[in-house]
């Protein structure tokens, strides 16, 4: 994310993949392919996958970015329940994400980032924001990946900058099948998303994970902390940043409707100063698109 471009860093025992501008895939090569599974071509909302059945029944879709290291992403090498639970922290938020790693495959692992989707439940945003957008809805797993996609590849600016965000590695379905009550979701909300997008098929009673890779830095909050900003001068730097990112956003065509500080990911370069852009702007990643839309505008 800093230098504007993306980065695959090889450390022993460790990849970590910092997103940017670059919308190329540079692990071409990594020599940990997997053989267990037969990986077949699939394009759901216009994008491509890599689509395998786990023995257990559980599936796997490998975006682009995600295929280089398909070993360290099948379910057994992240999700193994020992494994999960000494590896993953949770992040802030009041969705169900976690921080976690890999196994080491040929003595790397990938640091990534795991999100239950909640496609089909209430949104838990204040009056006002459901007033404003009553027909709100958080994203299925493949909607999210396409419109992140749509995003990632518009360019604005007198530069023709791309905002930078997480890299979408993968949506793993878990096999179990849950009550619906277990699920939280509401089947008007399926149904709905069903009719839309008829090419993404759901089912109500199975959980959806979408993997990212990690982008190291700060969110505005706790950047705001790092920097000791308190009172007016605090509330002036999240407001300003917050704002900032909401008029880019909206430049390219695109909002998140329950915007935060916590969304906003930024850096401090060797001088402990907040890394910026050529054009003298801040640097920052957008890191949460559970609800990021496009803006349709009339001609």
């Amino acid at each position: 994310m800093v230098d504007g471009r993306q980065k695959v860093l090889c450390k022993p025992r460790y990849i970590r993949i910092l997103d940017a501008e670059s919308d190329e895939v540079q692990a071409k090569e990594a020599p940990f392919m997997t053989e267990k599974f037969k990986f077949s071509p699939r394009e759901i909302l216009g994008v491509k996958y890599d689509h395998a059945q786990m023995t257990d029944g559980g599936d796997l879709y490998l975006t682009r970015y995600g295929l280089p290291f398909k070993e360290q992403l099948l379910p057994e090498n992240w999700r193994e329940t020992e494994w999960f639970l000494a590896h993953r922290q949770k992040l802030r938020g009041t969705s169900t994400i976690y921080r976690t790693k890999t196994r080491p495959v040929d003595g790397h692992s990938l640091d990534i980032v795991v999100r239950y989707n909640r496609v089909g439940e209430e949104l838990p945003v204040d009056t006002l924001t459901l007033e404003k957008f009553i027909n709100a809805d958080f994203n299925s797993p493949f909607e999210e990946i396409t419109i992140l996609n749509e995003l990632r590849r518009t360019h604005i600016g007198g530069d023709r900058h791309v905002i930078p965000t997480k890299k979408p590695l993968a949506v793993f379905a878990p096999p179990d099948l849950l009550q619906l009550w277990q699920t939280g979701r509401l089947e008007s909300k399926i149904a709905q998303k069903l009719t839309r997008y008829p090419e993404a098929k759901l089912d109500i009673r199975r959980q959806y994970i979408i993997i990212y890779g990690w982008i190291d830095g700060l969110d505005a909050l706790q950047m705001a902390d790092h920097l000791n900003l308190e009172g007016m001068e605090r509330e002036k730097f999240l407001i300003q940043t917050t704002k900032f990112v909401i008029d880019e956003l909206a430049t390219a065509g695109f909002r998140v409707l329950d915007m935060k500080p916590a969304h906003i990911i930024l850096r401090l370069d060797e001088h402990k100063q907040l890394v910026r852009r050529k054009d003298g702007e801040l640097l920052y990643a957008l890191v949460d698109y559970e609800l990021l839309e496009r803006i349709h505008t009339k001609n």
